[in-house]
């Protein structure tokens, strides 16, 4: 494969670096630099956000488009290296040969651009590595955390590439819930609304079918309502292994009797039980596939809504405004629905469980 390097452009960079003079207090404040994978050039800055915004603007080197930033910590924290150079593209690799000042330090990463990443413990693509998905972020795992020296980035898949062709181009794909979080109830939503225009109290059975949908680590990527087989697998592992349905999108009817007073509006809200599992999946492909037969998706989470179960409901209501009634009732009487107010808030009903931490980038990705 052709290859860009950062050879010795580089390493003359980090060693002028290294020999400038300095304030005494530079060991204790982060650097953050931009490395060029196309001209090999490398310049240091007192922020991040004056790295990146050189880094964007091309005055480092011949590239703007960061393809990935390395971080010293765990959580994309303290000194940093953006990566700059092309989109990668398959039988392209772009690779930075020394780390410099950041060899044996980088804990955690950022990949843009379809860029994978592959981590190397050792200077010049030497020694154990450490593979991760394009346009990902994680913090490295104890096999590579402060140990990689040289890294390369190339065409790879990302988790959503890999999962839209579970089912599809793969021959097998097995989803794994390994752990089932607490349950918890979702954000209220407002399912219905009216507003007693009339001179006496209403009694009024209000509600309809309320729809809700989950997301899951992809989501930006693919919607839970496209109906793609990963999310088929995730549902049948979930009911095989912990004995409940699992549901990325469901729709319930929720109703209630209520008494509005009149000039009086009343709401109905729901707040629906909602599930949480994380796991991983497994997939074979026919022919090879980015260079392989299996691959794995590792870190996967998903929440969604517990299937034909309502939840949580509340009725609210307070009277209404000379400006509400004049925009809803008009000339009309009796019980209006309309949507003209504002929605229900969506702060959630309960405390949601906390978010599991930052992804860990270890493991094979393949086989």
């Amino acid at each position: 494969m052709h290859k860009y390097r950062l050879g010795a452009a580089f390493l003359a960079a980090v060693a002028m670096c290294l020999a400038c003079v300095v304030p005494a207090n530079a060991a204790e404040r982060d650097e953050h630099c931009v490395a060029d994978t196309i001209t090999g050039a490398f310049r240091c800055f007192d922020s991040v956000g004056e790295s990146l915004a050189a880094a964007s603007a091309g005055e480092v080197g011949a590239s703007a488009t960061v393809i990935s930033v390395l971080y010293e910590h765990a959580n994309f924290g303290g000194a940093s290296v953006a990566v700059t150079g092309s989109p990668c593209v398959e039988g392209t690799n772009q690779t930075i040969g020394y780390l410099g000042s950041m060899n044996d330090k980088v804990s955690s990463f950022k990949t843009f651009y379809n860029c994978y990443i592959t981590m190397y413990e050792h200077a010049e693509y030497q020694g154990a590595t450490q593979e991760w998905y394009a346009n990902d972020s994680a913090n490295y795992g104890s096999d590579m955390n402060d140990k990689g020296s040289s890294v390369v980035y190339s065409r790879g898949p990302s988790r959503a590439e890999l999962l839209k062709d579970c089912g599809r181009a793969t021959k097998t794909c097995n989803a794994h819930v390994d752990q089932r979080g607490q349950d918890f109830y979702g954000e209220w939503n407002r399912v219905d609304t009216v507003f007693n225009c009339s001179a006496n109290k209403i009694t009024q059975v209000i509600g309809k079918r309320d729809t809700r949908s989950g997301k899951n680590t992809v989501s930006n990527e693919i919607s839970v309502s496209a109906g793609f087989e990963f999310l088929v697998q995730w549902t049948v592992a979930y009911k095989r292994t912990w004995g409940q349905e699992w549901g990325w999108e469901t729709s319930e009817n929720v109703e209630t009797r209520i008494e509005v007073n009149p000039g009086y509006w009343a709401g109905l809200d729901r707040s629906p039980v909602m599930r949480v599992g994380y796991g991983s999946y497994d997939m074979w492909y026919d022919k090879r596939r980015w260079g392989h037969h299996q691959w794995y998706v590792w870190n996967f989470s998903g929440e969604g809504p517990a299937p034909g179960v309502v939840g949580q409901t509340r009725t609210v209501g307070k009277k209404m405004t000379t400006d509400e009634k004049k925009r809803v009732c008009g000339k009309k009487t009796g019980l209006v629905r309309s949507s003209a107010l504002a929605e229900a808030e969506t702060a959630a009903a309960v405390a949601k469980p906390a978010a599991p931490a930052v992804r860990v980038a270890q493991g094979p990705l393949h086989s």
